[in-house]
Parts: structure tokens; C-alpha cells; sequence
């Protein structure tokens, strides 16, 4: 089945020095609270749709430049897939509230909305899959997130320890690429070893929001995850598994990338959820940090009863290398 294109968007406004989005509710109360949003029309880009829909269903006009927020495959009531494209648009001369009738025809034709604006994702249930990255724009996250790391490329050895003595047992390689004008961080990582056996995996992530888009990964049998809104839609085995997510979790395979950002002094401790894509579970990660003499620190993860250490550069945020133990007596350190 072709996936249907639809655009949605966040009309953001800043009201007492808080951003609040434009919503409305919907004559045919069964429908809910919902944001604007419509199909993509034949030859029609999802930038340009998503302009159109605005104007249409509530008569603004002087609409700033829609902003790429993310895009998913989502599967509707009906069991339609949905191939949704996620704007965001600001505003700022717009009513507390008006009425309007949809200019699009179609199934609004001739219907009033009730507009109105939200300050918190927590005001008021939206319609299943209108409030999905709704935080990304309400709550308050970090200026530029993952986009203050650049593009890069970066080879490691991989070194296996063994009682004290060290052996090369493989590469690994790292690059960090951006798409749609830096909205898009996409990492991409090559393990190539004999022993380990060779592995790629690719992860998409909103760089100003950390949220995980899609991760593939042909390590564990091979996994392709897409994440949707308030849950993870995972292939494996020639299967599809639906899981639901309870937080906002970054991807387990974006941790390395986070570490990069964050603020690390001595004695800095954090703990946020992540999403295991292999387990197909949310983890609770705690992060570590102690300066060390080098101009580094080193940084303990735990991953659930998993544990890494990671050497992070203090002036560059550069990731200096990494070691885990799988066993007693045994490591395996990925360095220069």
C-alpha cells in the first residue's frame, strides 16, 4: 500500500515571553482537539502543502517560513499508512481565539472551527497523533541540541584486552552528515572486524531536539526502527513489532552523540530515558562524569547492567575513546 502524505503543522506564537501552539476543536466532538494539518496534493511538495493547510483551515495569513520539524510513517485509525511531515510556523499577530470555516472544501466544507492556543502539552488531549512532537516545540530544550556538533568523520582501532595484553582486532568508522538545512543529523558507523564480525548502522536524529527518527542497524540479526510520535515501529526476522513509549526517550545509539553535548564538569550525574532497539524496551541511563588531569573526562554510562566508559574531551566535546568489559579479565577499547 502507498503511504498517503500528509502535512501537519504547529502555528507557534510567543505569548508572556512562552511559546504557545494553535489548535482547534472540531464541530464533530468525536474528532477532538486537533492542529492543521491535511493531505499532500498530487505534485505538491510537503512544504508547500503544509503553507496551503494553514491558510485554509484558519484563514492566517501572514505565516513565517515553515521549519522542518520531522517526518514518520504512522498507521491511522483506519489502517492507512500515513507518510506525516511535521512544520512548524510562527505567528504573531493571531486572536486568543475566532472561528473559522475551511476554505479546502473536502470533509470540513462548510464546517466552524473554534481556534484557540495551548501553552503546555499537558492543557489539553489532542486527537491520537496531533500531539506527537508537540513538546519539541513547547517544552524548554537546549538552543541548538545536537546541532552544535559538526560534520565530521572519524577512524578508530578496535583493541581486545586480554589478561593485560592487547591485540587490534578491527576498525571502526564514524561519520556525521546533515540534511534539510541542519535539521537532520544522520550518523552513520562501519565496524569492520573478523572477530566481532562486520556491522553498519545508521541513526536519524531532529539535531536541535535529540528525538530519534530511524535507526538501522544489521548488527544482533539486523533491525530497522522508525520511531512515530508515542511509539517505535521495529522490523526484524522478516516482522513488525509495535511498541509504545511512556517518555521521550533519545535512541541508545545516540548516547556517544549526546555526550558531546552536554555540560560535564566534576561530579556531574544525569539520568534520561533511551530506547533499545535490539531489546525493543526503554532504558534508564546514568551518566557519570569525573575531571580528569589530561583536559578529559571520563565519563561512566550505565545502560541498565550494561556499563561503558567514554573519554570526552573538555574543550572540544571530542570523543577521545571508549571501553567496556564483557567479561572478567577481558575489554574491548575502541581508540586512535
Amino acid at each position: 500500500m502507498e503511504p498517503i502524505k500528509k502535512a501537519y503543522g504547529y502555528i507557534t506564537r510567543n505569548h508572556d515571553g512562552r511559546p504557545q501552539v494553535l489548535v482547534f476543536q472540531h464541530p464533530i466532538l468525536e474528532a477532538g482537539i486537533q492542529i492543521p494539518k491535511g493531505t499532500v496534493e498530487a505534485g505538491e511538495s510537503p512544504e508547500a502543502a503544509v503553507v496551503r493547510e494553514m491558510r485554509e483551515e484558519t484563514g492566517l495569513t501572514d505565516l513565517g517560513e515553515p521549519v522542518f520539524l520531522a517526518d514518520d510513517m504512522w498507521r491511522a485509525d483506519d489502517g492507512s499508512i500515513h507518510h506525516r511531515h511535521f512544520y512548524r510556523l510562527d505567528q504573531r499577530d493571531a486572536l486568543d481565539q475566532w472561528q473559522h470555516v475551511p476554505s479546502g472544501g473536502g470533509e470540513e466544507e462548510g464546517l466552524q472551527l473554534t481556534l484557540f492556543w495551548i501553552s503546555s502539552p499537558g492543557d489539553i488531549p489532542l486527537a491520537r497523533g496531533h500531539g506527537d512532537y508537540l513538546a519539541d516545540v513547547l517544552e524548554e530544550r537546549p538552543s541548538d541540541g545536537l546541532g552544535c556538533l559538526e560534520a565530521s568523520e572519524d577512524v578508530k582501532h578496535v583493541y581486545l584486552i586480554e589478561e593485560g595484553v592487547e591485540r587490534i582486532i578491527g576498525e571502526t568508522r564514524e561519520r556525521i552528515s546533515f540534511e534539510e538545512g541542519g535539521a537532520l543529523l544522520v550518523r552513520e558507523q562501519t565496524l569492520i572486524s573478523e572477530e566481532m564480525g562486520d556491522r553498519r548502522t545508521v541513526t536519524r536524529l531532529m539535531a536541535a531536539t535529540n528525538r530519534p527518527l530511524s535507526v538501522e542497524d544489521t548488527g544482533g540479526g539486523g533491525v530497522r526502527a522508525v520511531y512515530a510520535g508515542d511509539h517505535v515501529m521495529i522490523e526484524r526476522d522478516g516482522g513488525e513489532e509495535r511498541v509504545s513509549l511512556h517518555h521521550l526517550p533519545i535512541d541508545t545509539f545516540s548516547v556517544e552523540l549526546l555526550l558531546r553535548t552536554l555540560p560535564l564538569d566534576g561530579g556531574y550525574v544525569r539520568s534520561f530515558h533511551a530506547f533499545n532497539v535490539h531489546k525493543g524496551e526503554e532504558q534508564l541511563i546514568e551518566i557519570h562524569a569525573d575531571e580528569q588531569a589530561s583536559g578529559s573526562f571520563k565519563v561512566r554510562v550505565e545502560f541498565g547492567a550494561t556499563t561503558q566508559w567514554y573519554w570526552i574531551r573538555s574543550d572540544t566535546g571530542e570523543l577521545l575513546k571508549q571501553y567496556s568489559e564483557p567479561a572478567p579479565g577481558l575489554q574491548v577499547e575502541f581508540r586512535r
